[in-house]
């Protein structure tokens, strides 16, 4: 080859590798490099409370990288309780360890601590020792809704209560005898058994004033215990003593006692110690029948099981009880025997003392010595109440939970003339709640819980006073309630005090007590 020939090959060699180069260069300007570090995915995370401010959480919501493990802490604020998560996850972990591969909205649910307390043990002397009965499920309650009964009607129309088990369940059954103070035609009784109505009866006697519940057989099915005095009008004919034997499918009526009397109260517990309940009953009587003057009598009966109810003596004087309408059993010094408080119309002295004779007509207690026997010669006095010398109920509780049990009295009005009332009424207007502590030696006033004014308001205050008087935590947090208790108070056919209807007071955490209203 030609030295000529070999110079254009070497020139165009170097041509096509230039071209090649140029070729190369231009690729790589069109196709760039993928990137050594691109950007990861990322989701958001959302977090919420429910309900507000019922707890916190360790983590707030954001952005993660995908597959990101975050953990999540639920924590509950004082009387809440933390439930789960729910959302975009379903769990009860606490902590909660969350995988990122999506957006997640997840929800943290807590609920209101609801606080149960022991009723049992704040009763300890009298639930089942004795006559009264704390319902354990039925903080408020609407008898006249019940019984489907239109009250104004019946003017001044009265329904009593008391709750039991008539079926051996856990749910409190209702008992209710109407009575109308002037009118014997209108009285009834009805047994509410789970919340349907199961009997509905005549009422045997013509004016009950008093009723309770108790066991008296001990199968686990309450006995009903009716106190009567007979109508307010004239010399009275008087009551029988009445227990109702109720089941589901069947009621029937047993007389306590062969002779009517002014039974205005009476209580049960078992005083012989023999593991069955007798029942005491205050027959006031002689005070009607002579001249509202100064007798009463005390009436102890026990049940043999073979001949009936059988009468026993006590050593209470009858000038004692010839106007304490209201009394209790109780085992106030814890010896084991069942002590009797007394209560009634605490401010009339003075014709209480015309009869020239001592008589014991304050508020009081009487130790018991066992066998319905009881010391006489040491009554405890109990402080009263300028205008509220009536007594309508007795409730023995530890209700600030001190370790100590209180007398919680409740009162209505006694005398003409009380500040914010009517001049010319005749008593039983309104209420006033008396809470008693004893500082080992005696006992003094606590508290005293008043009425909302909304009472004294109504036009016909006379009937708006607390047949009984319940102990309930109606809010759940752990602090016992006062509810006072009436047909008026609690029923919504009552329609001229519906500004209280549900009335309760609320216990603080310093003790006090604030008026309260519940549908």
């Amino acid at each position: 080859m030609s030295d000529q020939r070999l110079l254009f090959f070497v020139k165009m060699k170097k041509i096509y590798l230039f071209l090649l180069l140029i070729f190369l260069i231009s690729c790589e300007k069109d196709t760039p490099l993928p990137s050594p570090n691109p950007d990861p995915k990322e989701y958001s995370l959302t977090l919420n409370i429910s309900p507000n401010g019922a707890g916190t959480l360790s983590k707030s919501s954001g952005v993660f990288n995908d597959n990101e493990t975050v953990s999540v802490l639920a924590t509950a604020n004082e009387n809440y309780n933390f439930d789960g998560w729910t959302g975009s996850v379903t769990s009860n972990d606490n902590p909660l360890s969350i995988t990122m591969d999506s957006d997640k909205t997840i929800t943290a649910n807590f609920s209101e601590e609801l606080c149960e307390i022991d009723y049992s043990s704040l009763q300890t002397g009298i639930n089942r020792l004795s006559s009264h009965y704390q319902p354990m499920n039925v903080p408020f309650v609407d008898y006249a809704e019940i019984l489907n009964v239109v009250l104004e009607k019946y003017g001044s129309y009265a329904i009593w209560t008391a709750f039991g088990n008539f079926n051996n369940n856990d749910k409190s059954d209702y008992f209710m005898a109407t009575g109308d103070w002037e009118n014997t035609s209108t009285n009834e009784i009805a047994i509410v058994i789970d919340d349907q109505i199961v009997h509905r009866f005549n009422n045997p006697q013509t004016q009950t004033r008093k009723v309770t519940v108790q066991d008296l057989d001990q199968d686990g099915i309450d006995e009903i215990i009716l106190f009567g005095t007979g109508p307010d009008i004239g010399n009275s004919p008087g009551d029988k003593i009445i227990i109702v034997h109720v089941d589901e499918n069947s009621y029937q009526t047993e007389e306590v006692n062969a002779y009517s009397g002014y039974f205005h109260t009476g209580a049960v517990g078992d005083l012989n110690g023999d593991n069955f309940p007798e029942i005491i009953g205050i027959d006031a009587q002689q005070a009607f029948t002579e001249g509202f003057c100064c007798r009463g009598n005390v009436k102890y009966y026990q049940n043999d099981f073979e001949n009936g109810w059988l009468e026993k003596e006590t050593n209470i004087p009858s000038l004692w009880v010839s106007r304490n309408y209201h009394c209790e059993l109780f085992d106030f010094d814890s010896d084991g025997n069942l002590d009797l408080i007394l209560g009634g119309h605490e401010w009339e002295e003075e014709w209480m003392s015309s009869a020239n004779e001592t008589v014991q007509w304050k508020t009081h207690i009487i130790k018991g010595l066992g066998d319905g026997q009881f010391d006489i010669e040491n009554p405890i006095l109990l402080p009263e109440l300028n205008w509220w010398g009536i007594i309508t109920d007795f409730d023995m509780y530890d209700i600030d939970s001190d370790g100590q049990f209180e007398i919680i009295i409740t009162r209505t009005s006694g005398r003409d003339g009380l500040p914010g009332m009517p001049v010319n009424n005749e008593g039983y207007d309104g209420h006033k709640i008396q809470i008693l502590k004893n500082d080992g030696n005696n006992w003094y006033n606590w508290k005293l819980v008043d009425q909302p004014s909304e009472i004294f308001d109504n036009s016909d205050i006379h009937i708006e006073w607390p047949y009984n008087t319940k102990i309930y935590d109606v809010n759940n947090d752990c602090l016992l309630d006062i509810i006072p208790e009436s047909d008026k108070l609690n029923a919504k056919s009552f329609t001229s005090l519906n500004s209280v209807r549900g009335l309760y007071y609320e216990q603080q955490s310093n003790g006090s007590f604030l008026i309260k209203y519940k549908e």
